[in-house]
């Protein structure tokens, strides 16, 4: 499976089908981003149990396994398919960046703006996103929701057996919980300003600020001003410029063309059909020559 923002057709007919059936199958449509944050953080419980076993990840079995159990009809044909495309190392197991890469559907610029989100959050000393802060965090944004009604689902065994050392009775939030989360959201807006700008909004998570004291400082060399001009300008070193030129009497051969020109195909020269050549055999250059030209007259 190549790696891209955009699905190839393959991809779309088969590995479609299965995000659809995770988002919407059992509990219906209202509750599929809370379906998408079961089925990764199953996957990722999964991965650690196989990891802390001294394997190298999940494998075939178990991938198809799981998708089966979030009602997940697929053939032989179509298992294989998908186990091959994210086995990259070809030993069994299943990449788990390039799976989740895929699974969410986020293109570039979306992930990024879900990244920014998840590097805003408050974590703990170990690193972890605690719930309990989690949601004061996203009560204090512009939003003022309840983030326990989209995080409120059961914390499988083998993430409470991770946590057992901990001595906070408070669970952790997984990137993987976040990511599916957003990624089923991102479905119902289409625009990606219109998705960065709520992600933002919702997290406090828009890092733009003024620039402070000596921020845009020149460190001057040798030579003096890095962006001094060292020549007198006159009007004809204007002109010759390209954006100097005339918004009216635009000289092209200084523009460069971004999508050069690209000659057509040469015809395909197709041999004439003839209602003769169509409808009747050719004649040989024998017939030809024995024909009668009075003969029909």
């Amino acid at each position: 499976m190549i790696y891209s923002d955009n699905n190839n057709p393959r991809e779309d007919s088969v590995f479609l089908r299965v995000k659809r059936a995770v988002r919407c199958g059992g509990r219906g449509p209202v509750t599929g981003p809370i379906q998408m944050v079961d089925f990764l953080r199953d996957f990722r419980c999964l991965e650690e149990e196989q990891r802390a076993s001294g394997r190298k990840g999940v494998t075939h079995k178990q991938f198809v396994k799981l998708m089966e159990q979030y009602g997940t009809k697929l053939r032989e044909g179509d298992a294989a398919y998908l186990c091959k495309a994210f086995d990259d190392d070809n030993d069994g197991y299943i990449n788990p960046e390039r799976f989740v890469r895929h699974f969410t559907g986020l293109n570039q610029r979306r992930h990024n703006a879900v990244l920014r989100a998840w590097a805003s959050l408050p974590k703990d000393a170990k690193g972890r996103v605690r719930r309990n802060h989690l949601n004061e965090r996203f009560s204090e944004t512009v939003t003022h929701g309840d983030v326990w009604g989209t995080f409120s689902s059961t914390v499988p065994r083998e993430a409470q057996a991770n946590n057992a050392d901990d001595d906070s009775d408070d669970p952790t939030l997984c990137f993987e919980e976040f990511l599916a989360f957003y990624a089923a959201v991102s479905v119902e807006i289409p625009l990606d300003e219109k998705f960065e700008l709520f992600l933002l909004r919702e997290w406090c998570a828009d890092s733009s600020r003024a620039p402070v004291m000596n921020s845009t400082l020149r460190e001057w060399g040798q030579g003096g001003d890095p962006l001094a001009i060292g020549k007198p300008l006159y009007v004809q070193d204007v002109l010759d410029r390209p954006l100097g030129l005339s918004t009216k009497s635009y000289n092209y051969e200084h523009m460069k063309r971004v999508h050069p020109y690209i000659p057509p195909l040469p015809p395909l020269q197709l041999p004439y059909l003839s209602t003769m050549r169509k409808d009747y055999r050719e004649f040989s250059t024998q017939e030809r020559a024995l024909s009668n030209t009075l003969h029909g007259r």
